[in-house]
């Protein structure tokens, strides 16, 4: 009584640790998978405000302001072109429904790894019977059960668990680079929009400047070479912007195949987009990305599930129990009666218990002995490797995301300078050089040439702006997605504003 009662809590223990692992790990597929947000964190030069938990990790929002609360509900009531396209990509993205599945799909593999073998059902069936007094015994039918150690089926639901979360890490590491891809793509359909209207316009401007000279020349104010010069530059114009057209497309359907879309549905056309500050330092980044990267976090569960392995090859040193039951049935028969003695006129005693045919019945308890210990050995040997490649590969990750991190936001700094640079000197100086050429060459004082140079430096300024604006959004996105979170900007005020204030 006592071990079936034992055997009993066993197989009630294991059952309720099982289900609780899943149910633990189910919600957390649950929230990764349906009510994930990617958090937000604002940085600054000296001080650093940190959200307490992050939901795609098990942890919650910082609390918010007022007026980040108003902020947000704005923000939410009118999401922004790139907005609504990031939350497109997120429910339709392949990619993004593929790692929901396989993390879904890892889930169950907790229920597989903790529950019971199946019994096994045993049947003998014998031509010859085994003749007993109780009858012969023609048919014995068994049922056995394996009783796995609780501690070796609770070990390989932690090592399945860890596995879920490196799936549900996986799933987030696909969001951000799928956010990071819709940003790009965006942000090239956004430069190539913006360098056909910066074309457009100075095709408008010299197509002006030509009636101009057409009608000078025609009065022998010019020489012909000055008009041919600017309708050239104007061919040029009309030529690079059928080339920028193409590109639109090919920009439109980068996004398209991100969103699921074909590639060839139109797009509505971008708006521009004032550049943004980040002074964080680096190394507030770097310690950021350490904590909240998720190819870091995949790696930190993979080594969980290699301990728990470790753990599971420390346990094949105890054995399993099989508990089992048999039924024999055993077919009656005449019982053999033995003659009279003719000397004692009396008949021998004999047993009559075969004409009754009992059955038979047993208990049955088995373990296996775990004696070949270099098979259990080279398994913990086996483990303990698995681990020590893993922590490897986690300070490699580390170390590549940390250069990542750190060019990412040296690019971010050198960009910004850049665009401060050229909003408040370069294009203002270099447009009013220009103007200052073409009013002096109206009045003979210099070559139709230097009005030409002065233009297409003008032109190219213009151009590398949005180029820069493009590739400072897309070094930030870069950064965020190493990080692994959404950081807060301010609006980049150029010198001459900062000096005005």
């Amino acid at each position: 009584m006592r071990l079936a009662v034992a055997i009993a809590l066993q197989v009630l223990l294991t059952f309720a640790s099982g289900c609780s692992t899943y149910q633990s790990v189910e919600k957390e597929v649950l929230r990764a998978v349906e009510d994930w947000h990617q958090p937000g964190i604002q940085l600054g030069p000296r001080e650093v405000r940190e959200p307490s938990t992050i939901p795609a990790a098990g942890r919650l929002a910082a609390p918010e302001t007022a007026n980040e609360r108003e902020s947000h509900a704005r923000q939410s009531a009118s999401p922004s072109p790139l907005q609504t396209y990031i939350g497109e990509a997120l429910e339709r993205n392949p990619s993004v429904k593929a790692a929901a599945d396989d993390a879904r799909a890892r889930l169950e593999r907790i229920v597989q790894v903790t529950a019971l073998p199946d019994p096994v059902l045993r049947t003998i069936i014998r031509p010859e019977p085994i003749q007993t007094a109780a009858g012969d015994m023609y048919f014995t039918l068994g049922v056995g059960q394996k009783i796995p150690l609780p501690a070796r089926l609770d070990r390989a639901g932690r090592a399945a668990a860890a596995e879920v979360r490196m799936a549900i890490e996986r799933l987030n590491a696909a969001r951000l680079q799928v956010i990071a891809d819709v940003e790009h793509a965006y942000y090239r359909l956004y430069l190539t929009e913006r360098s056909i209207e910066l074309t457009k316009a100075h095709q408008q401007s010299l197509e002006n400047l030509e009636q101009v000279l057409a009608s000078q020349y025609r009065v022998g104010r010019i020489e012909q070479q000055d008009l041919l010069r600017i309708q050239t530059e104007i061919a040029k114009l009309r030529d690079d912007g059928s080339r920028l057209g193409h590109r639109r497309a090919s920009a439109a359907a980068a996004l398209n195949q991100l969103l699921d879309y074909p590639p060839g549905r139109e797009l509505p056309t971008t708006q521009p987009i004032s550049p943004q500050t980040f002074d964080a330092d680096g190394d507030q980044l770097i310690a950021l990305a350490a904590k909240h990267n998720p190819e870091l976090a995949v790696l930190t569960h993979q080594a969980e599930r290699d301990r728990e392995a470790i753990e599971l090859a420390r346990l094949a040193h105890w054995p399993d129990a099989t508990i089992g039951f048999e039924w024999t049935y055993t077919k009656p028969r005449v019982p053999f009666i033995p003659p009279i003695n003719p000397d004692t006129r009396v008949r021998p005693p004999y047993s009559d218990k075969s004409d009754k045919g009992d059955d038979n019945w047993a208990l049955m308890l088995q373990f296996n002995l775990p004696i070949w210990l270099e098979r259990i050995e080279a398994a913990k040997r086996e483990a303990r490797q698995r681990l020590r490649r893993t922590q490897h590969e986690k300070q490699a990750a580390l170390n590549m995301i940390t250069f990542r991190v750190y060019d990412a936001w040296v690019r971010v700094q050198t960009q910004q300078d850049t665009i401060r640079l050229l909003e408040s000197t370069l294009i203002p100086q270099t447009r009013q050089t220009y103007d200052v050429s073409l009013t002096a060459y109206q009045a003979g004082k210099v070559g139709f040439l230097t009005v030409i140079d002065n233009w297409q430096r003008l032109l190219d300024f213009e151009l590398m702006l949005h180029r820069e604006v493009a590739d400072l959004e897309t070094a930030f996105s870069e950064l965020q997605r190493e990080v692994g979170l959404q950081l807060i900007r301010e609006g980049i005020a150029s010198e001459t504003e900062s000096q005005g204030e």
